[in-house]
């Protein structure tokens, strides 16, 4: 390990000091001196895994499952009561006959917002609010189809970019290296902006790449000082030296994070747990 790699992870501990996650509990939440208008909004982040628990980039439900397997997503999502949900590895047909994503499961929202669909990657926003307008941005240096989603909405009179991601994963070297300059243009995209929500299953390797965030500004609903780490994947390769990974965030700017929790979590509907965010606009 570089000796930079070390001074980032000794600094990004710093700012997270690890705390016990309990599933389906809020692992913390800060004393509040908010003002009667300040504003909250619960965000989540999940990566579905394609409707497959993620062992396929396409749908597996059969069409006599259909019905009762997205009820069971439907409840989940229902029993989240968020604002933002941001999805990785999401898939517009939920079964193999081709019934729509956003009938069968997403119906609920105002909003439902996919990006394309590129292999395994494939990004959506819903919420309860309407969305004025969306950009998909592909990443200028990337070795799996990786890109991003930038919704906007309007949110007590301001601005607010929820903005969508799945970073590259460890599949080879190229996209080891890849990942950091896709922060880095994600930073350098949203600089100057107030007010932003990025939820996303970044594949980090350790913490200490998310270290660029707070560097500039932004606040870590995983790893961030609320929560500290909290684990939402536990890799299935044994060769893995750190199987168990932080990999799903919510990181936000214009905004403090308030408490950070779990779904509980069944291993029933993804390979990866539901990371929920309440945040409080400043």
């Amino acid at each position: 390990m570089s000796m930079n790699r070390v001074l980032a992870v000794l600094a990004l501990a710093a700012l997270a000091v690890p705390r016990a996650a309990v599933s389906g509990t809020e692992a913390t939440e800060a004393s509040t001196n908010a003002t009667p208008a300040a504003i909250a909004l619960r965000v989540a982040q999940w990566n579905i895994g394609h409707f497959t628990m993620g062992r396929s980039g396409n749908p597996t439900v059969k069409p006599e499952n259909s019905a009762a397997r997205a009820a069971e997503y439907r409840a989940k999502i229902a029993a989240l009561g968020v604002d933002f949900l941001g999805v990785s590895e999401y898939d517009p047909a939920f079964d193999t006959a081709g019934t729509p994503s956003e009938k069968a499961v997403f119906a609920a929202f105002e909003s439902r917002i996919p990006g394309p669909k590129n292999g395994y990657q494939c990004n959506a926003v819903f919420s309860r609010f309407p969305c004025l307008r969306s950009e998909v941005v592909d990443f200028k240096t990337r070795e799996q189809g990786t890109y991003f989603l930038d919704t906007v909405f309007e949110i007590g009179g301001r601005e607010v970019h929820v903005v969508q991601t799945h970073l590259d994963w460890n599949s080879s070297e190229a996209a080891t290296d890849a990942r950091p300059t896709q922060i880095r243009q994600l930073i350098r995209r949203f600089h100057d902006t107030p007010y932003v929500i990025l939820c996303g299953d970044f594949n980090v390797y350790g913490a200490g790449e998310y270290f660029p965030f707070p560097m500039d500004g932004w606040r870590l609903a995983n790893c961030g000082p609320e929560a500290g780490c909290i684990d939402t994947y536990v890799s299935p390769d044994k060769r893995m030296p750190c199987r168990r990974i932080p990999l799903d965030n919510v990181i936000v700017k214009g905004f403090r994070v308030k408490s950070v929790s779990l779904d509980d979590f069944d291993f029933t509907l993804s390979d990866h747990r539901i990371l929920v965010a309440t945040i409080e606009m400043q």
